[in-house]
């Protein structure tokens, strides 16, 4: 999530974005090391995309293609505006067409079948 936050168009997103990320710098070990994937809660009720998470409950581990950019050239990059693009790191999609098709049908069924058990059962009725 932090990198397509990186990306965005907006200044104030990407400044977060760099934030967060200079946070996990500071509070996860430096060596290497295998980090343990927790799935943080979803916040469905949002409008955008940015606070899908809840950043105050989980601590943001800084993505490795960024590990060549030090945490002073990646504040000075978005003080001085500079785009993110490929130049600095391999841009990845934060979601697949399939994903929009799915996230579509979930909103759909959600509309048409309020509840969650009413929602399960539908969705187990389209496979």
């Amino acid at each position: 999530m932090l990198l397509p936050m990186l990306t965005d168009e907006r200044f104030h997103i990407r400044t977060i974005s760099a934030l967060r990320i200079i946070k996990g710098r500071k509070i996860g070990p430096n060596d290497n090391y295998v980090h343990r994937f927790v799935i943080p809660a979803v916040n469905f009720r949002t409008t955008e995309y940015v606070d899908l998470t809840d950043w105050q409950a989980c601590n943001p581990t800084p993505p490795p293609v960024l590990r060549q950019i030090s945490s002073h050239e990646l504040l000075k990059m978005i003080q001085d505006d500079v785009p993110m693009d490929g130049r600095h790191f391999i841009k990845f999609p934060s979601h697949t067409q399939a994903v929009e098709q799915i996230m579509k049908l979930v909103t759909e069924v959600s509309r048409k079948r309020v509840g969650p058990q009413n929602t399960g059962m539908y969705l187990s009725e389209l496979h």
